[in-house]
């Protein structure tokens, strides 16, 4: 059972505040750093992502970092179903990905977008 929920899309790197559902064609978006589980203390690891879209058309990826203070070469990316990013072809509802690290912070990366919008990109730790 998770212990918190954490919209990640609402502010983006910069602290520029997201509107949802997002949608921006051939732009990329990433999100602001998100706490995880390791910044609260808790030493199991285990995170839950869930992207939501509709009509989504673009690329999906999870970053994390072990660095309490992060600079751009802290941050590695997060293997989602094997694979260092998702691509979707007109993704109309949720797709949830599980995966396990102590990470300090994690950021979410939606790029190549072409078509649709992100509704959600939901933290679960």
């Amino acid at each position: 059972m998770s212990r918190t929920s954490i919209q990640m899309l609402t502010k983006d790197s910069a602290g520029t505040s997201v509107s949802l559902p997002w949608s921006y064609t051939n732009t990329s978006i990433t999100s602001a750093n998100v706490p995880a589980d390791s910044y609260y203390g808790f030493s199991d690891g285990l995170h839950t992502v869930a992207f939501k879209g509709d009509g989504f058309t673009g690329s999906f990826a999870l970053e994390a970092t072990l660095a309490t203070s992060p600079t751009a070469d802290d941050w590695f990316r997060i293997p989602l179903s094997g694979s260092n990013a998702v691509s979707f072809t007109t993704l109309t509802g949720t797709n949830a990905y599980t995966f396990t690290g102590n990470y300090v912070y994690i950021k979410a990366l939606v790029f190549n977008a072409t078509a649709g919008s992100v509704e959600s990109i939901l933290l679960n730790h």
